[in-house]
């Protein structure tokens, strides 16, 4: 769309606000509520004020220290907004409104380097360079309670009513009993343009799976985030909230947010990963892709689990990774590899959970597939059978702690997303970890107080 299109769309349809935004470090959708003249006007007028502050503090909105950017260093500036009118779409659910995703620049016109959205733009830059057209889904799972915003406060986020009992995995008629919300969800989005291709009931109380069709890298970033806030609003009208954490019980297998990715000729006509002579149709170009995803890993986790709650994720025969490991169809390794036919030929990152930005996790994937094309990287033997009990590969690092360290001391880091970004994004997420390291929790005093 252009311009001239949304006003003739807001004037069709009637919109009198748009929701105008973006992802923060978390990949959460903030940003601010206009009315449609302001929209236009703004737009015009090369973008709207948005204080920095929302990179500048964590996801329960405490201020962060030692940050250039969103802190009392940079006074709590204003950075611009600068609406993708690409992205601009009618919210289905709620009359009168639509929504668009935005750039974010500072003031003297230069993107905004640790953005999220700006970081996947430089990585795609690069990939297009090279002649590389990377597309990208992601498929999240996602636990629903049948609660609301006062209910979760007053249980303390504990004995949550779920959507619906028991496990039930891929179990149609069980699916059937939620289709009034599952597929309210699904049909919404569809109409809101976050193209849901199927879902299904997971391992879990109240579990599913919903997986985005694939789109070119950055359109696919942009529903990741557009699916979960706005599937927040839809299932909160149904007095549902859903939950992306990456591991809510320990009694419990964790919710995935499974990367696909793939590379394509510059037109999109052509595969680059598929080779109907090679082994498994599996081309040179995507092994080498493959093995720099997999070399990659450990020092680019902090993109794939940003939190301290991602790394209880990764337990052994939960079906979450616990090393670096590849496979075949093989979904005990870390990077699946599915070579069904040309058109679905593609590489599963199975190593972020459903916590993650999918903008980052999206950028940390093409750097390492970049960074074993321009190397030359060559794959290790695949894992046949469990990668669980596989004997001298790597293990994936365990906490947030180690995943911090090797991330700022990256220099691919550093390369690919630039010192901004890796500066300000260690400091973030170093700061989660002296948050909870602070933290008392139900464990301790359920463990230690009687009995100290």
């Amino acid at each position: 769309m252009d311009l001239e299109m949304v006003e003739q769309l807001i004037a069709q349809r009637g919109i009198e606000v748009v929701k105008v935004g973006g992802a923060d470090m978390d990949g959460v959708f903030r940003g601010k509520r206009i009315l449609s003249s302001h929209f236009v006007e703004g737009c015009r007028g090369g973008g709207f004020p948005q204080c920095d502050v929302i990179f500048g503090w964590d996801i329960q909105e405490q201020l962060i220290d030692g940050l250039a950017l969103g802190s009392a260093a940079s006074g709590y500036a204003d950075i611009v907004m600068r609406p993708d009118l690409s992205t601009f779409r009618l919210v289905p659910w709620e009359a009168g409104s639509a929504a668009v995703v935005c750039d974010y620049f500072s003031e003297d016109g230069g993107p905004l380097g640790a953005s999220p959205r700006q970081v996947l733009r430089r990585v795609i830059e690069r990939a297009e360079a090279s002649g590389y057209r990377p597309r990208m889904a992601a498929e999240f799972e996602v636990r629903f309670f049948r609660e609301d915003q006062q209910s979760l406060r007053a249980k303390g986020y504990a004995g949550l009513q779920p959507l619906s009992p028991g496990l039930n995995c891929y179990s149609i008629h069980h699916a059937s009993l939620d289709e009034d919300l599952i597929g309210g969800i699904r049909r919404q989005m569809i109409e809101f343009a976050v193209p849901v291709e199927g879902y299904n009931r997971e391992h879990g109380e109240g579990m599913y799976e919903i997986n985005l069709h694939y789109a070119d890298a950055l359109t696919a970033a942009d529903c990741a985030l557009l699916y979960k806030s706005g599937s927040k609003e839809i299932a909160a009208a149904g007095g549902v909230v859903p939950t992306f954490m990456a591991k809510y019980s320990d009694r419990l297998d964790g919710c995935s947010g499974h990367l696909h990715q793939s590379l394509w000729s510059l037109d999109g006509e052509r595969s680059l990963f598929w080779n109907e002579a090679a082994p498994h149709h599996a081309s040179e170009l995507m092994r080498a892709y493959l093995a720099g995803v997999l070399a990659t890993l450990p020092e680019l986790m902090l993109m794939y689990a940003p939190n301290v709650n991602s790394y209880k994720r990764f337990v052994v025969g939960s079906w979450a990774p616990t090393n670096v490991t590849w496979g075949f169809e093989n979904r005990t390794t870390a990077l699946r590899v599915i070579a069904s036919s040309a058109a679905a030929c593609r590489i599963e990152n199975r190593v972020p959970g459903a916590d993650v930005n999918a903008y980052l996790g999206f950028a940390a994937s093409l750097a390492g597939g970049l960074y074993g094309l321009e190397r030359g990287l060559t794959c290790p033997p695949p894992i046949t059978g469990d990668a669980y009990r596989a004997a001298d590969v790597l293990k994936l690092p365990g906490t947030l702690t180690e995943a911090v360290e090797r991330f700022a001391a990256s220099a691919l880091a550093r390369e690919y997303f630039g010192d901004a970004f890796v500066d300000h994004y260690a400091r973030m997420r170093q700061w989660e970890v002296e948050c909870f390291r602070r933290a008392v929790t139900d464990w301790e005093r359920q463990r230690y107080f009687e009995q100290v």
